[in-house]
């Protein structure tokens, strides 16, 4: 199903009206030609955000990531719906990665680095019925002890983080990929 008005549309390069060929549905970026799929819109409004920089930054990286790929159901304005349901159901799952992301959290490591911190209580009583105190405790010696190890990555442990890392953005595509079809040509004998 294509869109009749698209031709009013001008390829910057060429002049001539883009060439769009949905395979089922409609791509992404008729949508976007057309202005009707514009994540900065109002009536896109999907939460929560962590920051407006943020927010456009994933509306861009959304965008340019499916540009070419079609929407799974028509009409649009279902797919729409079902588009803001899933990003209000997995965003606040992902605040919490761009929260520690921003922060300097002790538990955020750069990518390079490894660190294990590890804390314990040994509490010793000589005489166990005896209360040492009116806090009801009965210890009458304890050590506490703690350490944190680091570990700095050698190259090919750092090659392989860098190889399966993914920004909180390329995550959050993935976890909206099902509503784009992966469909990009039945064309079998690339005529």
């Amino acid at each position: 199903m294509a869109l009749s008005h698209i031709t009013v549309f001008e390829d910057d390069l060429t002049g001539e009206p883009p060439d769009f060929h949905a395979v089922t549905t409609i791509q992404i970026c008729e949508l976007a030609e057309d202005g009707w799929f514009d994540l900065t819109d109002p009536s896109w409004d999907f939460g929560p955000k962590y920051s407006a920089e943020q927010h456009a930054e994933l509306c861009t990286r959304i965008t340019q990531h499916f540009w070419w790929r079609e929407i799974c159901v028509t009409p649009p304005g279902v797919w729409k719906q079902m588009f803001l349901a899933r990003m209000n159901e997995i965003m606040p799952k992902f605040m919490q990665l761009y929260a520690m992301l921003d922060s300097e959290s002790e538990f955020y490591q750069p990518l390079g680095q490894e660190s294990e911190y590890y804390k314990s209580r040994n509490i010793f009583s000589d005489f166990p019925s005896t209360r040492l105190a009116g806090n009801e405790d009965y210890a009458s010696s304890g050590n506490d002890t703690e350490y944190q190890r680091i570990k700095q990555m050698d190259v090919l442990e750092l090659a392989e983080r860098v190889r399966t890392y993914q920004d909180v953005n390329a995550l959050i595509c993935s976890a909206i990929s099902d509503l784009f079809s992966q469909l990009h040509s039945v064309n079998i004998n690339a005529w």
